[in-house]
């Protein structure tokens, strides 16, 4: 009888232990996928970082005569996994950008056309400067592409030209954050109707001040909420993975979310027990084909 009884509380004891390790594993697994960034907050300061602040502005350059004809079709495409020092390094980021990339290739934007920025190269100042080279070529016909996959984060508090008090921001490998509302001033100037915006990142839904005529935002998830790195099996973030599949069978921005969206929060609550809602922001008449 006592052998039997001890025998019980052994079981039980080995089944709550199997349950917390269980428990302890999945909320790891979660945390450690998150593309949620922890670092110093710094907001970029476009001409306080490096540069001369006191120095008078330029005069405007004249304009530059016509250029050959060439395929209007302009993009940036930016994937950060490996930041400055280690502990913030993600896995799959530069994979996005990379798979992002030569799906842009296929679809006749010529390499001279995107401007590729992977994990150390895509530094604050690097990220400007190519958001300013694709304002130099962009025109009312042009097609225009934005990618980020990497970190997300926010900053409270700060003017940068909106009037919320939590910003969203996207963050550089030299861990700048470069805000919502700044990349809202940066791309304020663009003349081009057709723009796709995609952020692979925390809090990414968000970067909804970016939206204007002719243009579609694509966020991974709610401005509240994280993006996930997905598996090795992947080799993607979750929502671009969903995202690029959609696009290869679609070959429109509105048909890649219909189809990554709903894939992508499954795979989240089902592996992370968390949630993530991809969020489209489309002001584009018709559909935004590549």
């Amino acid at each position: 009888m006592e052998k039997n009884i001890y025998k019980g509380l052994c079981i039980v004891v080995v089944a709550m232990l199997i349950a917390v390790t269980v428990s302890f594993v999945v909320t790891a697994n979660a945390s450690t996928v998150t593309k949620a960034y922890n670092g110093p907050k710094v907001v970029f300061e476009d001409k306080g970082v490096g540069g001369r602040p006191d120095k008078p502005d330029k005069p405007p350059k004249p304009p530059k005569p016509p250029e050959e004809p060439t395929v209007d079709k302009w993009a940036v495409v930016i994937g950060i996994s490996d930041y400055r020092g280690s502990q913030y390094d993600l896995q799959y980021c530069d994979d996005d950008a990379r798979d992002m990339y030569n799906y842009l290739l296929a679809k006749g934007y010529p390499a001279s056309n995107i401007k590729l920025l992977l994990d150390r190269k895509a530094t604050a100042s690097a990220i400007i400067n190519a958001i300013d080279w694709l304002n130099s070529k962009e025109g009312d016909n042009s097609e225009v592409v934005f990618f980020y996959s990497g970190h997300g984060s926010t900053y409270d508090g700060y003017n940068d030209g909106d009037v919320e008090y939590t910003d969203e921001a996207i963050v550089s490998a030299d861990l700048y954050l470069i805000l919502d509302g700044q990349l809202k001033q940066k791309f304020s100037t663009f003349s081009s109707q057709k723009i796709s915006f995609t952020f692979d990142s925390c809090f990414s839904g968000g970067m909804d001040d970016l939206q204007g005529s002719g243009r579609v935002v694509v966020a991974a998830c709610g401005e509240t909420q994280y993006s996930y790195d997905g598996t090795a099996a992947q080799q993607n973030g979750v929502f671009t993975y969903y995202y690029m599949d959609g696009l290869n069978a679609y070959n429109t921005v509105e048909g890649a979310f219909a189809h990554a969206a709903p894939l992508a929060h499954d795979f989240v609550a089902q592996n992370y027990h968390e949630q993530m809602d991809p969020q489209m922001y489309d002001q584009y008449t018709g559909d935004w084909a590549f």
